[in-house]
């Protein structure tokens, strides 16, 4: 009968106990800010990406894109341009618009 050995086994107990240490003497996370300088900046940008000028803007786009490619006689890349500009829009869009269309607050409660 062949057992399996496994090589460097003190090397591997060790290892194995400070994981083990580091999993159980570890602090919890918390979802609080932490106060970095960069989070204001950045939750300014998250509000105007997220605010009512930024759906009147997409809208706009939306629009602009959509009757460009309806009417336009465009064609290869200016065409594939106008693709991408209208994807990114209601990309951006969805954040913001069709969350408040559903009535959904951009949280989830479990009860």
């Amino acid at each position: 009968m062949r057992t399996f050995r496994i090589p460097n086994r003190d090397r591997f107990l060790l290892s194995g106990l400070m994981l083990g240490l580091t999993f159980t003497m570890t602090d919890t996370a918390h979802a609080s800010g932490s106060g970095m300088p960069w989070e204001q900046p950045l939750q300014q940008v998250l509000e105007s990406v997220q605010g009512p000028v930024a759906k009147i803007v997409a809208v706009i786009i939306i629009i602009t894109t959509g009757l460009t490619l309806a009417f336009g006689e465009t064609a290869g890349g200016f065409r594939r341009l106008i693709q991408i500009v209208f994807g990114l829009s209601i990309a951006f869009a969805a954040s913001s618009f069709f969350l408040s269309f559903f009535s959904f607050g951009g949280g989830a409660l479990v009860a």
